[in-house]
């Protein structure tokens, strides 16, 4: 669900501001779509489009990470995130017989040939669409070449129509021993294969393995010391401080809370949208925290303020307000705000500044709720 869809070609270089066309033609980035077929969607960031036969790509691309995606026909959208480095040549082919991107490695050579030819394939790459480029650099400001890397499948594929396979299969696959081998051999001294079902008779079903999103799991009750389990009735810093240590910087929760969002907006990934639930809900539900980790809730705030700005506003009528998570939790986090001691004054500000925005945008009156609820993160 990107913001906006239309055909190529997109704006030209003429439509950016002259010193920054300049400063991209020297420094931009440009991604190579070898073959890719007509009349298919393609998209970067917050932007897709229908391409057209003369389409090979994309052009003079601002340094940094960027989402690309594309879809045939009426299948699932896929995607990948790249860290794109200055100048760089990013090369993708189009696999016919697949009817998708190659997996396959384009060797340092053939990219040198086309980073020579850049000039004669001009004509057939789009600028990237710097119309859309400060909404994409506000979803995206926490999230760094290395911590996406982490969150990605190690397929490096991101799609909701996730690659199934039953659970015997994957233990087949992953088998080094004679033992496990033999267990999926049908003979005369193995006459049945192992089997494994549900409570229905179903077979039980794995995402197969390098596909799925590699998200940082919130810590469970159990997970912590009596003490810290004894704070987090109406407190979930204990949980917070804990979810921390997987991170060497703070900022990088921020940047996987961007990273769920973005996977779901653009990707259409619903679990990823489970997962950001799963990180504002841990957020909201703190008192400690707002007072040791002041920084950490101002960005958040930001954070939050842009991914729902970003958002079309039936968006969340549709998805989230259907239950009530978003009214309710951040009903949750401004009494938090307003009732901790020691709260800084500044953050206490931002806070009421972002409730009355969204009861001005969204019609939410946060006033109805009784008070805080109940820290439930198991």
């Amino acid at each position: 669900m990107a913001s906006s869809s239309s055909s190529f070609p997109i704006p030209t270089s003429m439509d950016i501001p002259q010193e920054l066309a300049r400063h991209l033609f020297e420094q931009g980035a440009t991604l190579i779509f070898l073959e890719f077929p007509e009349s298919a969607e393609f998209g970067v960031d917050y932007k897709s489009w229908t391409v057209g036969e003369k389409f090979k790509g994309l052009k003079m691309i601002p340094p940094g990470v960027h989402f690309i995606y594309y879809s045939c026909g009426r299948a699932p959208r896929i995607g990948f995130f790249h860290d794109f480095k200055p100048q760089e040549v990013l090369v993708k082919k189009w696999d016919k017989q697949t009817e998708d991107l190659s997996m396959e490695t384009v060797d340092e050579e053939e990219i040198s040939r086309f980073r020579s030819n850049l000039q004669s394939m001009d004509p057939f790459l789009g600028p990237y669409p710097f119309d859309t480029y400060r909404s994409w650099f506000a979803l995206s400001s926490h999230m760094t070449g290395p911590l996406v890397e982490q969150l990605c499948p190690l397929s490096g594929r991101i799609t909701s129509q996730a690659e199934l396979v039953t659970m015997e299969t994957e233990l087949m696959e992953a088998a080094t021993s004679e033992v496990a081998r033999n267990s999926n051999t049908v003979d005369r001294q193995h006459p049945t294969r192992l089997r494994f079902a549900d409570s229905q008779g179903l077979p039980i079903m794995r995402i197969r393995p390098g596909y799925d999103l590699r998200f940082h799991a919130i810590p469970e009750r159990q997970q912590l010391s009596a003490s810290e389990r004894a704070g987090m009735v109406m407190d979930a810093s204990a949980q917070l401080e804990r979810l921390l240590t997987e991170f060497s910087d703070e900022k990088q929760l921020l940047g996987e809370l961007q990273f769920a969002f973005v996977c779901f907006l653009m990707g259409q990934i619903y679990e990823s949208f489970e997962h950001w639930k799963r990180l504002v809900r841990l957020l909201c539900s703190c008192h400690e925290a707002l007072v040791s980790r002041r920084q950490l809730f101002m960005d958040f705030l930001m954070t939050l303020h842009f991914q729902l700005k970003e958002c079309p506003e039936d968006f969340f009528v549709d998805i989230v307000s259907r239950n009530n998570f978003l009214t309710i939790t951040l009903a949750n986090f401004f009494s938090n705000v307003d009732t901790t001691e020691g709260v800084d004054p500044v953050l206490r500000e931002k806070a009421r500044k972002f409730k009355s925005y969204l009861t001005k945008r969204f019609k939410w009156d946060f006033e109805q709720d009784d008070g805080p609820t109940i820290v439930s993160m198991d």
